[in-house]
């Protein structure tokens, strides 16, 4: 009797924890027309705001944030794309919009660590951007902005280390796409 219960309260314990973690494997596209842009990215993302100082000044920022359950046994910590109105003349113009994308991005590696490191020049989907991929202490930070539409839109992967090259990786920062 007292083994039945054992292993009753066992498998109880093991069907809580699996239900905790579900959908954690589920995309699926996200699209924000007030952020004009549209992404892969898995299911049930949250919404904030805040102000904060950015490479413009001070400004509402807003994030599109996805974090596992507490109880989820997951490759991923976090995957977010968060934008900020970025002013005309900084987009228009490829010398204004190189020197932000440095600022911006020099501003976000404070966010992960004190070291110095120079960050990549990429394009993002055809659109002027710069990037950055750290090892952070078991964790591997994958941080790409760009400029486009007059909005700066940052996207973030914190995967435990050896998961950042995983499809889904490719699948979130490949599908990015700004609305016109």
């Amino acid at each position: 009797m007292y083994s039945y219960l054992k292993l009753s309260v066992l498998v109880a314990a093991l069907l809580f924890l699996v239900s905790c973690g579900g959908n954690n494997n589920d995309w699926a596209q996200y699209t924000s027309g007030d952020g004009g842009f549209s992404v892969l990215m898995p299911a049930n993302p949250v919404k904030s705001e805040k102000i904060e100082v950015t490479a413009f000044g001070k400004q509402k920022v807003h994030f599109i944030t996805w974090r596992p359950s507490t109880f989820s046994i997951d490759k991923f910590k976090l995957i977010q794309v968060s934008y900020t109105d970025c002013p005309a003349r900084f987009a228009g113009d490829s010398v204004m919009t190189d020197f932000m994308l440095d600022s911006s991005i020099n501003m976000r590696k404070k966010d992960f660590t004190d070291k110095d490191f120079v960050a990549e020049t990429i394009t993002l989907n055809g659109y002027p951007g710069k990037s950055f991929i750290l090892d952070n202490g078991g964790n591997t930070v994958i941080v790409k902005q760009c400029i486009t539409n007059n909005r700066r839109y940052d996207l973030v992967i914190v995967a435990k280390n050896g998961q950042g090259t995983t499809p889904e990786v490719g699948k979130f920062f490949n599908s990015f796409q700004a609305l016109k």
